[in-house]
This record gives C-alpha cells, sequence and structure tokens, in this order.
C-alpha cells in the first residue's frame, strides 16, 4: 500500500486540511501470477506437434484414439457394433505391387453418396466429315446416332477382408497401430480395384482391342520394343489421337523384370537415363508411364508353342475405362465374446466399365506362367 500526499489546490478552505491518497497494490501479484499461468499454457499448446495432413485418411487422431479405448472395453451390453468408420482410398500408394490403376483411368464421384446401385456415364464418339462434292451440296448420309452420342452403365462390384484378433493384441492397441491398420486395408482397396479393372480387360474378346502386339521370339518376358508398336497399333489401325504421356503401360512383375534387365544392358539407355542404372527404377520409357501390378491376367497362346502367357497392355485409361467408387472404404468391428476375440472386416464398394476397348492394345509376353 503506497500513500500519497494530496497536491496544493487554488482553494485556501481545502489547503489547510490534506488527505493521503491509497492505492492498494494486495491483489496484484495473484493477478500476475494467474496471467502468466496463463500465457504458460498458451506456449505450451502452441509447441505442441500439429497433427500431420495429407495422409489420406477421414480418422482424425482423437478419433482414433477414442475408437481404440472402445476396442479395448469388453461390455455386456452394446458390444456387437462398438465402432465402425471410413477410411479414403488414397489417390497415390506406391506399396506391394499396387497399379494404382485409379490414377490413370476416369474416375468418377457420381455414386459417391448416392442412392442406387449403377451410374449412367455418357460418352461422345469421335466421327469424321464427309468431303462434299461442291460447296453447298447436301451431306450424302447422317451420323448414326449409336456412332455419335450414348451412355454406358456401370456394373457394381465388392471386395472384402475380415479378421478375428485375440484380446490380448488389442492391449497393444494404440492410435499409430490403428492407422497402419487403416493403411494396409486402404492398400488391399486399392489392389481390389486393380484386379477387377484388370479382370474385365483381360476378358474382352481379341476383336475388341486397337490390336495385338505378337510375342517376340527369345527368352526374356517382355521387351521395350513393345511400346512403341503398341503406340503404332493405337494411333494408326485404331486411329486415335493419342499422345505418349497419355497412355499407361500395365506390367506384371516378370515383364518389369524383363524389361529392366534389357535396358540396364543397353549402353544407350544407361546414358540418357542414368537412374535406371543406378537406382533400378523404370518409370516411363519414350513417353508412357510404366505402372506394375500385382494382378497378372494370363491367357493360352494362340500360337504352335504350348503353355499360358502373362498379358500386358498399353491403354490411354482416361478414355478407355471408368472407375466409379460407391463410397469410402468402410471398417467395422463385433467382439465375439465367447470365443474372446474381436472381428474386424473392411469392404469397399465400386463401379468399373469399359468405355472403349479401341483405346487398349494388348501385349502378349514370352512368359510361361508355371
Amino acid at each position: 500500500m503506497i500513500a500519497l500526499s494530496k497536491q496544493p489546490g487554488k482553494s485556501a478552505e481545502k489547503d489547510d486540511e490534506e488527505k493521503p491518497i491509497v492505492i492498494d497494490f494486495s491483489s496484484l501479484g495473484p493477478a500476475l501470477k494467474e496471467a502468466f499461468i496463463e500465457q504458460t499454457k498458451m506456449i505450451t499448446e502452441a509447441l505442441k506437434p500439429q497433427a500431420g495432413t495429407g495422409k489420406g485418411w477421414v480418422t482424425p487422431p482423437e478419433k482414433s484414439q477414442k475408437i481404440v479405448e472402445s476396442l479395448k472395453t469388453v461390455a455386456n451390453e452394446g458390444w456387437r457394433m462398438q465402432e465402425q468408420w471410413t477410411v479414403a482410398i488414397p489417390g497415390y500408394r506406391s506399396n506391394e505391387l499396387a497399379a494404382n490403376l485409379r490414377d490413370y483411368v476416369w474416375t468418377t464421384e457420381i455414386l459417391k453418396g448416392q442412392p442406387g446401385d449403377v451410374a449412367n456415364i455418357p460418352y461422345v464418339m469421335d466421327f469424321d466429315f464427309s468431303q462434299l462434292g461442291a460447296v453447298g451440296n447436301a451431306a450424302p448420309a447422317s451420323i448414326a446416332e449409336a456412332s455419335f452420342i450414348g451412355s454406358v452403365t456401370t456394373t457394381l462390384y465388392e471386395a472384402q477382408a475380415w479378421a478375428d484378433l485375440s484380446y490380448y493384441l488389442l492391449e497393444r492397441f494404440d492410435g499409430n497401430l490403428l492407422e497402419e491398420v487403416n493403411k494396409a486395408f486402404a492398400d488391399a482397396g486399392v489392389r481390389s480395384e486393380d484386379a477387377k479393372i484388370m479382370s474385365l480387360v483381360e476378358a474382352l474378346t481379341s476383336t475388341n482391342f486397337a490390336g495385338n502386339v505378337t510375342r517376340l521370339t527369345g527368352s526374356a518376358y517382355f521387351y521395350s520394343t513393345n511400346i512403341p508398336k503398341a503406340l503404332k497399333l493405337l494411333m494408326g489401325a485404331a486411329g486415335k489421337a493419342v499422345k505418349p504421356y497419355e497412355c499407361v503401360v500395365y506390367l506384371t512383375p516378370y515383364a518389369y523384370g524383363a524389361l529392366l534387365e534389357e535396358l540396364t544392358a543397353s549402353q544407350v539407355i544407361a546414358f540418357a537415363d542414368p537412374k535406371i542404372v543406378q537406382q533400378g527404377l523404370i518409370e516411363s520409357l519414350f513417353g508412357v508411364k510404366l505402372v506394375v501390378g500385382d494382378y497378372r491376367p494370363a491367357q493360352q497362346r494362340t500360337n504352335t508353342a504350348t503353355g499360358t502367357v502373362d498379358l500386358c497392355y498399353l491403354m490411354r485409361g482416361k478414355r478407355a475405362i471408368a472407375l466409379a467408387p460407391k463410397r469410402d472404404l468402410l471398417i467395422e468391428t463385433d467382439k465375439q465374446i465367447a470365443a474372446r476375440k474381436l472381428r474386424i472386416s473392411a469392404s469397399h464398394t465400386f463401379g468399373v466399365k469399359i468405355l472403349d476397348a479401341k483405346e487398349i492394345v494388348r501385349i502378349w509376353t514370352s512368359h510361361v506362367a508355371s
């Protein structure tokens, strides 16, 4: 407490009696202490690590922890469907031989979050003008409706996997482990899309494609010259005005390995693109993107040789195939109390349709599948 003398005033009557002015600082200390504590809390919160972005999962860290705590709790009531959550299929994954074809085909959100199980996709086909004999002459024929505009309907497919986990494993669950589980299911979802897309392409007949690159004689499974040959068929035989960077080649592991062996033995290629030798990595060749898939399309040889070969394909995916995801990957849990297990299940539903098989070239390999 501080006392101050009152300053002299103009009035003589007030000067004869000076009164002290009292300022009370007794509450200042606690107020400063409280403000310091609050400021420290704000600084501490600001320095905490922030949650990462761009992982592609719907489940945030705080939600993951809540789910984990729920999975650890074994209650007699309300246990049948304790938790369910969704995981976004990543736009790009490079893991476990996933070709990630969703990045190279036409992916539409037309079905996502909407009722129904089919997607009607409109299209307009390419056509040529008729050359008239003279200016003002009538056109010789009209464009047939079926050759001009139309639509295709996707077929809905579902892929699913589940596992029973012992209760003691749940004691090891934390938010990080749950995120890894989400990643594993998401990768499996990507591979399920690859497998369905390639199985539909494989089911097409020989005349559906823009052309077929026949196998070269030799022990190698795949040759680099297959790619320019396929481009020539796509542009020449099918009349597609494609650019190499618009195309993608789906390779089996055997074909990719054979191509890598061939290119690393070439001094010209090694000089032009040294990372092929330094890293053993081929991302593109002749301007065409290369992807390797776990699904191995296979067919019986049509020539005199016996055995079944792996098939590879060059395609302009954005014009050849449509992919319509119905929803994000759905993960559900169900506690099996009697067996002391937790059942965790994931399912992925999506539509796939071949839009134009003439945008695809089939490439035969020399590999005889075991």
